[in-house]
């Protein structure tokens, strides 16, 4: 007899969509992934280190969003952004 049954694929990896920094809760971790702003927003959150691939965790949520950068200035690096700002910002979350 022979067995329908397959193993899944463990390459296979199955992506989330990314969703909005503020959407995450305070304790939350993610990478960022993605950030729909202006040149110059852009280019100020990149010079503080919160550029695609950075690891982040949410401090406090809401008005301001505070995140600490992982692995950026021994891992003490925290910054403010406007809830706006952290609308726009794209982020994967942990597991």
């Amino acid at each position: 007899m022979t067995s329908l049954a397959t193993k899944p694929d463990a390459s296979a990896e199955i992506k989330r969509a990314s969703i909005p920094l503020t959407q995450l809760t305070r304790g939350c971790r993610g990478r960022i992934s993605e950030a729909n702003l202006d040149a110059d927003d852009r280019a100020v959150l990149r010079a503080m280190g919160l550029k695609p691939s950075a690891s982040i965790e949410v401090c406090r949520a809401g008005q301001p969003c505070i995140v600490a950068l992982s692995g950026i200035c021994g891992g003490g690096c925290r910054i403010g952004l406007s809830k706006d700002l952290a609308s726009r910002v794209m982020v994967d979350p942990d597991d």
